[in-house]
């Protein structure tokens, strides 16, 4: 480090000096730092000597200060990156600017002095412990159930060195799934913390939908059925935490925690290990007055399926908003689906007549009297019919 920052000098002191020869006022001060470049690129614009054919890439700690070191570089090239170490601190990247509100972009040509600036956090050791939850058919995510059943089994491994927690499954095409703390999804980490859903050309996982906007609680979803390895990063020193939420409370803060910098990675390891269970999938209405917003799995609120083709007879009130949900149903346990089916799945003019739709695209009765449902899976439409 010492002979880099000696050359650097000499560079820059030969620099002014040919810069003074030249009448040049500005290279008095030694033609160190951005003035000095800006003011050769100006004299190569005005058709004077001293043109600059180097630029000075420095590289500062976080406060902005401290130099962690130089590189000299030719005009047009690329600075090279690379990772400094700090005692306690975990280097987060580059930046372009002291806030740290972008990312330093290593592929850019330079064409003058240029700053750079490390970013750090502090080394906090995360002492969770992360499960996988959600559901499908896959074996783990059939008996999850939303989180509702968290064995042995759904817990991340972390390594004893480093906040990495990893899980080893067999995942099925459309299980959804996230990672959190417990079976009220504390600490959830979802689709948006994916460092990226394909690898060579195939796409893996879909940022699926969820119970919120914020992309970081949405649900990954499996497309393609496989064994995975998934692996959760964490950097607990940069949690934050939404305070301004009106259901924000100091018991319930986890619920609104998240991390700019977690990340979800995958391996995909090739075909599942074990079997696929066969999973039975089946509908059922869901609305404010017809069930009180309960899931309710009796016969009166199932859909019948014949030959692929599910339908439900039920009388409903006029204004009853509602909508249908899945069950997935494989030997031994059942798991609330990943299915919902919505005003959005109506197509037909003559189905609209009786149904309107809400913002959150829930369906509501128009009027009073017996209302029949034919859903087929397949097209993903749904169809009504009315007998006042």
């Amino acid at each position: 480090m010492k002979k880099r920052r000696a050359v650097s000098i000499l560079a820059a002191f030969a620099l002014g000096m040919a810069l003074c020869a030249c009448g040049t006022g500005e290279a008095a001060d030694g033609g160190q730092g951005a003035d000095a470049g800006n003011a050769g690129v100006e004299n190569a614009e005005g058709g004077q000597s001293g043109a600059q054919d180097v630029v000075k890439v420095t590289f500062y700690d976080t406060d902005g200060v401290t130099v962690l070191s130089e590189q000299e570089i030719s005009v047009g090239g690329t600075a090279s990156e690379y990772v400094p170490e700090k005692e306690g601190q975990v280097f987060m990247g580059w930046f372009a600017t002291p806030s740290l509100a972008h990312t330093f972009d290593f592929t850019q040509p330079l064409s003058q002095d240029t700053q750079v600036f490390a970013g750090f956090m502090e080394n906090v050791e995360d002492t969770r412990t992360f499960a996988i939850v959600g559901s499908g058919i896959s074996p783990l995510l059939a008996a999850s159930s939303w989180g509702k059943v968290i064995s042995e089994e759904h817990y991340l491994e972390k390594s004893p060195d480093a906040n990495v927690y990893t899980i080893t499954l067999d995942l099925c095409e459309g299980d959804e799934f996230q990672f959190a703390i417990d079976s009220s999804w504390s600490d959830q980490r979802g689709g948006g913390y994916l460092a990226a859903t394909e690898a060579d050309g195939v796409t893996y996982f879909n940022v699926a939908g969820g119970l919120s906007d914020n992309a970081q609680k949405a649900n990954i979803q499996c497309a393609v059925t496989g064994n995975y390895t998934l692996t959760l990063t964490t950097y607990p020193g940069a949690d934050v935490y939404d305070t301004e939420n009106s259901n924000y409370t100091e018991e319930t803060k986890e619920n609104y925690n998240s991390n700019p910098y977690d990340t979800i990675e995958f391996v995909y390891n090739g075909e599942m290990v074990g079997e696929q269970a066969e999973g039975k999938i089946s509908y059922f209405i869901k609305g404010a007055i017809v069930t009180d917003w309960q899931d309710v799995y009796e016969d009166s609120y199932r859909f019948q399926e014949e030959d692929g083709i599910y339908t439900l007879s039920i009388a409903l009130e006029e204004g009853d908003e509602f909508l249908f949900t899945s069950l997935i149903e494989t030997e031994g346990s059942s798991s609330v689906g990943n299915e919902y089916v919505r005003y959005t799945n109506i197509s037909d003019e003559a189905s609209l007549a009786f149904v309107d739709g809400t913002e959150s695209a829930n369906m509501v009765a128009k009027q009073a009297g017996t209302y029949t449902f034919t859903y087929d899976p397949a097209t993903k439409e749904l169809t009504v019919a009315f007998e006042g």
